[in-house]
């Protein structure tokens, strides 16, 4: 089925403005239905499941019944065979655990077909558990230089070589003037590259390059781990003398993302990484939207930045979803910072005008693979991309 505009329309736009008057939390829902009633059975379904778990007639005339079971505050047609359900959830029921709002969101529901969640409202209370992203859009500009434009991204890959050489890939990219250069998302903790000592080489590396080149590029370690051991490798990061960190919260979930971001001594931006999360954003039917994913939950979550698939890439989102992206990553959402979208997969040089006219100035452009075979040195073509990139613009 093709996707309802469904952010586009004039139902989200009243939902926003009445939802943002109440006391509960909201959730939106695309729900597979061939009619009105049917439509309205499911959606006293998911009211149930994602509360109570249990018949209603356990429940029924009971205070249960009035607060903590949810409410369908609205349900309409989206298309021929789909509708909306907004239905809405008492914060006290979760309290101030990002896992039972998660759990509570999309929980059992979303081990059913033909139920998707589309998108959430907080009431702005809620807010006071959500400090969420430190730094934003206005804050990576300042750590790394570029005041406006789209800003160049880049990763050091392959998997299997040696933090030497990792690190002398970090000095080329940033002495050509990449502003952000990140680890590959598989570079984790290899025997032929151990964290500490990867992370180590590549901050001596870009530290010598800024040195040389007076700018300002930035080093994001790959932090993705195992439970706590997360924890350890982001603040080992930040000991080191990381400029920023990375993690998959498709991996790693994303309560540990929100810990991590509202702790009072961890001060570095956040980037996420989309491994994993396949599984939860591709079906139009079920799973979870890209807006609220990407959006929406890396923002609640205290990421800084958020890293996508792009169209005209190698992965199969369409410009319209990855338009959509861009608007989770900034909507309004009680005062959360807006955070960088960061389209990436297969990006060539020859996609930036393209790009730019899609995601505007406030973006970042991430290219791996085809930075590094665009010629034999490295910063030469760093500074190729940069060129392209300043044409897109013009």
């Amino acid at each position: 089925m093709k996707e309802t505009p469904f952010f586009e329309s004039e139902l989200f736009a009243e939902l926003s403005e009445d939802l943002k008057q109440s006391s509960r939390f909201t959730a939106t829902y695309r729900i597979a239905a061939p009619d009105y009633d049917e439509a309205k059975k499911i959606a006293l379904g998911i009211a149930l499941e994602q509360t109570v778990e249990c018949p209603y007639e356990l429940i029924k005339g009971t205070e249960i019944e009035n607060t903590v079971i949810g409410q369908i505050e609205d349900l309409k047609k989206a298309e021929e065979g789909a509708y909306y359900a907004v239905i809405s959830y008492d914060p006290d029921a979760v309290g101030s655990e990002m896992s039972e709002l998660l759990n509570m969101l999309f929980g059992n529901t979303s081990l059913q077909p033909g139920i998707r969640l589309m998108s959430f409202e907080l009431p702005d209370p809620m807010y006071n558990d959500y400090p969420g992203p430190r730094f934003g859009r206005t804050g990576i500009r300042e750590l790394c230089g570029v005041e406006r434009g789209p800003i160049l991204m880049s990763a050091v890959k392959p998997l299997g070589r040696s933090p030497k050489e990792l690190a002398k890939m970090v000095y080329d990219l940033a002495v050509g003037g990449c502003p952000i250069i990140k680890d590959d998302h598989s570079l984790l903790n290899q025997d032929y590259a151990p964290f500490k000592e990867r992370v180590l080489q590549s901050v001596m590396a870009i530290a010598d390059a800024n040195e040389k080149t007076g700018g300002k590029s930035m080093y994001i370690a790959n932090c993705t781990a195992d439970g706590l051991q997360f924890l350890d490798r982001a603040y080992a990061a930040q000991e080191i003398g990381a400029d920023g960190i990375m993690a998959a919260p498709g991996l790693t979930g994303f309560t540990l993302i929100r810990d991590l971001a509202r702790a009072d001594d961890f001060h570095l931006p956040i980037f996420l990484h989309p491994s994993f999360s396949g599984p939860l954003v591709l079906s139009e039917d079920s799973g979870i939207s890209p807006f609220c994913y990407y959006g929406q939950l890396s923002r609640l979550a205290g990421a800084d930045a958020v890293i996508f698939t792009s169209f005209g890439g190698r992965f199969s989102f369409s410009r319209d979803v990855c338009q959509k992206i861009c608007e989770g990553t900034e909507e309004n959402m009680g005062d959360l910072n807006s955070i960088f979208p960061v389209p990436s997969g297969g990006m060539r040089w020859q996609l930036f005008r393209d790009m730019y006219r899609t995601y505007g100035p406030d973006s970042i452009f991430l290219v791996g693979g085809a930075l590094q075979t665009e010629g034999p040195d490295l910063t030469e073509n760093t500074k190729f991309f940069l060129e392209k990139l300043r044409e897109a613009q013009q």
